[in-house]
């Protein structure tokens, strides 16, 4: 596994498959109908106020603004990890080991917060799930942007 994590192409290819993936599936729902046909919040209005307004945000098609946000970081961060032409050493394969450790532990809790939510209130599952994919890449490719960061300088 320090192999595979000494290689910079193996972080750029990771992360380029998430954001791709994700990236697509967020813009094309993007203002389509069926996707806005099963939001629960936004064609009841029913909820706290912040699913109301998550899926409202949802129902206007602005998950496209987040896959671009979040795809331009992925392209920055793959560039940078691409124009490194050695490998990692011990020292940056643990600084790397340590960012996706805390993308884990975010993941994780949000793993937790998304079942509680589930588990309170069924309805609205596309809206929370989606918060949840959110959450999710949001970390990952924020932990991979600090620890591109941190090795450049050091």
């Amino acid at each position: 596994m320090k192999q595979l994590l000494k290689n910079p192409l193996t972080n750029a290819l990771g992360l380029s498959i998430f954001s791709t993936f994700y990236g697509l599936i967020f813009i094309l729902t993007s203002g389509h109908r069926e996707f806005i046909d099963i939001l629960y919040y936004a064609q009841r209005g029913k909820g706290s106020s912040f699913l109301e307004s998550w899926s409202a945000f949802l129902a206007n098609g602005y998950q496209a603004y987040i896959a671009y946000a979040l795809i331009a970081i992925s392209v920055v961060v793959v560039l940078m990890l691409l124009l490194r032409r050695r490998p990692y050493d011990e020292y940056h394969t643990q600084v790397l080991t340590h960012c996706l450790a805390v993308a884990t532990i975010l993941t994780l809790a949000a793993i937790a917060i998304f079942y509680l939510a589930i588990l309170s209130d069924p309805n609205g599952i596309i809206e929370k799930f989606t918060l949840f994919i959110t959450i999710h890449w949001s970390t990952v490719v924020l932990a991979d942007l600090v620890y591109v960061i941190v090795c450049r300088w050091r």
